[in-house]
């Protein structure tokens, strides 16, 4: 099991978090990758999380199984799709370890309308954290950003 909490600082925006707590989302990204291969999950909020490569090869039994689960995935923001009042906003994104790939699959998540202004902040090109809800990678939140989510 993973213990991970950020610690609060005399921050200005969603980018002094980041800068912050950018060493504690690596080594917590690591730690559920190497349990995601292994399929032994960590569990957050009674929900089991999976790495998002990881995820990507399972079979789609497998990812039938993992419906409502989530995905911690560590992305470059690629494009916002979409914005609206009430669907919030959709972004794609690329693998931070697929990034430097040609052949690089773009992905698309949604995050609720109140990450906007700190998406926009944070721009394109932007590594990000974020936990997702399987299997459409909605209800996305980003992690590291300030939000207390322990």
């Amino acid at each position: 099991m993973v213990d991970c909490y950020f610690y609060p600082i005399e921050a200005k925006n969603a980018q002094d978090y980041l800068d912050k707590n950018i060493q504690i989302l690596k080594s917590y990204y690591k730690q559920v990758k190497l349990q995601s291969v292994q399929k032994n999950y960590p569990i957050f909020r009674g929900r089991y999380i999976i790495e998002h490569s990881t995820y990507v090869g399972l079979s789609n039994d497998e990812k039938d199984r993992l419906n409502g689960q989530l995905v911690l995935t560590n992305f470059i923001l690629k494009d916002f799709i979409k914005y609206s009042n009430l669907g919030g906003i959709g972004v794609s994104g690329i693998l931070v370890s697929e990034y430097k790939n040609k052949k690089a699959r773009i992905f698309y998540l949604s995050f609720d309308g109140r990450y906007l202004s700190d998406l926009q902040f944070l721009g394109l090109q932007s590594n990000l954290y974020a936990y997702c809800v399987l299997p459409n990678f909605n209800h996305c939140i980003l992690l590291g950003i300030g939000e207390d989510w322990k």
